[in-house]
This record gives structure tokens, C-alpha cells and sequence, in this order.
């Protein structure tokens, strides 16, 4: 029997014949489901294999931004370790804000369409100790290089190290960082916008001074919605001031009171006949009649202030112009609300995310 077996010719190969049936197979679904995928807008990953029809991923308009500032977060957190000082002092309340910062920023990157293995590669150092990516903007309006999160801080203390980490708070700021944010979905507007405000208020508190764009709008109803809030605050840090007669909050009050009136009347000027004529009086919270009851109103206006200036953030997407005034105000106001012993926030005006 063996033998017999042994003799007859060979059998086809089967196998090899089901494979071949396979690959083919397989050959047609892969060419329809890329004209499937193609047609819906699918895109590979900018490293997967080639797939003739689909093309690769293209960078979102917005990405080397919002990654350079999320490194850029990262990086703050070692400068202002490296620059030491009591736990009450900025430099220190800026390390938990800037960890906090980089966090936030790198899940917002995720939700928002950007692969991890881009996240990755931005998180490895580069060769040459800096990362590849520009950052958003120094405060003249030119591009800078942004340090890498994995290169060794910047060891400086005292006021050279304050100084040197104010200048790099304030080099986040710029015209083409609010460009920038203008190009991101509404829904994260919010948040990087509040970013940026927290960048010069940092830098503001350790003493840069920031110069801020000319104020513009196109719009004059958008500068009409934000004066309506602004009075609303100069009368409660009016009933703040009359409430504080003496010693150091009142002159806390006084010039808190003269930097919003500031506020308002620049935009009653860009708001022109767009503006309604200033409420008679407005309804208090709680009965002010004790310096006591006059801090606590100062900080809830502040404070409420604040969340408004960056709900406004939102509803600005896109206009150049209005995020530009929305991030000062905002920077202002975190400067203003921390004097009166508001905390800092790593996004001034919202909650932080969990």
C-alpha cells in the first residue's frame, strides 16, 4: 500500500491553492476598502504604509502651536523649580500651575484628533538638547524656539532667575499666538485662551512688562457686550472702595477701582454708539457694609469677572482682534483678582479640567 502510494504522481497543492485564493481575496477587499475610506475622507497616520487612494495624515493648521505650548508648559514648571524661593512666592505657586498646564494640554491634544505617536515624539529630547518645534510667538511677534521639557533647566535664583522666568512667560505672547488660537475649534478656545492669560499674568507678577497689541475691533457689538460686564465690576469695586476706608485695602480698592475704569473707558471707545448708557446701580450679592463685607465683594467680582472674560473666549473664535483684547483683559484681570488673594489659576476664569 505504501508503495502503490508511493508511486502515484503528485497531488495538487491544496494549500497553496487556498492561499493564492486567499491573496486575491484579500487583494479586492483592501482595493475596496480604500475607495471606501478615500471617499469618506479617511487619512492614514503621516508614518503608516502606503495605501493607494488614501492619502496621509496632514498636521491639523493649529498643531505645531498648541504642542509647542503644551512643551512649553513643561518647560516653566523646571525654570521656576530651578528658581527656588518661599512656597508662597510666585515662582513656586507657578511650578504646580505649569505641571498642571502640561497635563491638560497634552489630554486636550488627544481629544482633538492629534495620534499619540505624535505626542510621544514631541516629548523625546532632541539631539541637540531643543526641541524642533517652534514655539508660538515672543512678545514682538516673532517666532522663537522653544525649549525642550526634557532639556536640563534653567538654573537661576533670585531676582535674575524671576527675571529670566518672567521673559519666558511673556514669549508665549504675540500676535501670532493669537492668530494661532484663532484657528483652533471653538471648544478649545476656551482653554488655550486662558493659557496665554495666565502666561502674562505670571509675567506681569514677577515684573515684565507686557506690551500688548493696539486695541481694535471690527465689531463694535462685541466691545458693547464685554463694557456691559466691565460696569457691572467698576460698581461693585466702587462699593468695595467706599467700604474701605482706610490702610491698605483702600488703596488696594482705589487702584483696582482706577484699572477697571481704565478698561471701561476703552471700550466705550471702541464700542462707540454701540454702547447703552451706564446702569444707575446694580444689585449687590450680599449687603456691603463692613471692610470685611467690602474684600469679600472685591473677590467675587474679580473672580466672576474673570469667568466671564473667558466664556467670552468662545464666542470669539476666529476674530483676531477680539482674542487679542479678551487674553489681556483676562491677563489683567488674574493680576487684579491675585492681589486680593484670589489663587492663581493654570486656566484663569475656568475650572480645571479632571
Amino acid at each position: 500500500m505504501r508503495d502503490m502510494i508511493a508511486g502515484m504522481p503528485p497531488a495538487p497543492d491544496r494549500d497553496r491553492a487556498h492561499l493564492s485564493r486567499r491573496v486575491a481575496l484579500a487583494l479586492g477587499a483592501s482595493a475596496v476598502a480604500a475607495l471606501g475610506l478615500s471617499a469618506c475622507g479617511i487619512r492614514l497616520e503621516d508614518d503608516a504604509p502606503r495605501v493607494p487612494g488614501i492619502p496621509t495624515r496632514e498636521p491639523f493648521a493649529w498643531e505645531g502651536f498648541l504642542v509647542a505650548l503644551w512643551r512649553r508648559s513643561d518647560t516653566l514648571a523646571q525654570r521656576a523649580r530651578s528658581v527656588g524661593g518661599p512656597a508662597t512666592g510666585v515662582p513656586a505657586r507657578l511650578v504646580a500651575l505649569h505641571d498642571t498646564q502640561a497635563t491638560v494640554l497634552r489630554a486636550e491634544l488627544a481629544r482633538l484628533g492629534v495620534p499619540e505617536r505624535v505626542l510621544a515624539e514631541a516629548e523625546r529630547p532632541s539631539p541637540t538638547g531643543t526641541s524642533t518645534t517652534a514655539s508660538s510667538t515672543a512678545t514682538s511677534g516673532t517666532a522663537t524656539a522653544s525649549p525642550s521639557a526634557s532639556s536640563p533647566p534653567v538654573v537661576a535664583t533670585g531676582k535674575a532667575g524671576q527675571s529670566a522666568l518672567a521673559g519666558a512667560e511673556a514669549s508665549d505672547l504675540g500676535p501670532t499666538a493669537v492668530a494661532s488660537l484663532a484657528q483652533l475649534p471653538a471648544d478649545a478656545v476656551p482653554l488655550v485662551g486662558a493659557v496665554l492669560g495666565q502666561r502674562g499674568a505670571a509675567a506681569a507678577l514677577l515684573g515684565h512688562a507686557i506690551t500688548w497689541p493696539d486695541q481694535a475691533l471690527s465689531a463694535p457689538s462685541l466691545a458693547a457686550s464685554y463694557l456691559s460686564t466691565t460696569r457691572a465690576a467698576v460698581y461693585g469695586l466702587e462699593v468695595a472702595t467706599a467700604q474701605s476706608p482706610t490702610g491698605a485695602q483702600r488703596t488696594l480698592a482705589q487702584a483696582t477701582l482706577t484699572a477697571l475704569r481704565t478698561r471701561a473707558s476703552d471700550q466705550e471707545v471702541l464700542a462707540g454708539s454701540s454702547a447703552d448708557p451706564p446702569a444707575v446701580a446694580y444689585t449687590l450679592p450680599f449687603a456691603v457694609t463692613t471692610p470685611a463685607a467690602a474684600r469679600k465683594l472685591a473677590v467675587q467680582v474679580l473672580t466672576e469677572l474673570r469667568a466671564a472674560i473667558a466664556r467670552d473666549l468662545g464666542s470669539a473664535r476666529g476674530n483676531v482682534p477680539a482674542l487679542g483684547l479678551l487674553v489681556q483683559w483676562l491677563s489683567d484681570t488674574e493680576v487684579l483678582a491675585s492681589r486680593w488673594g484670589v489663587p492663581l489659576a493654570p486656566f484663569p476664569g475656568l475650572t480645571t479640567p479632571k
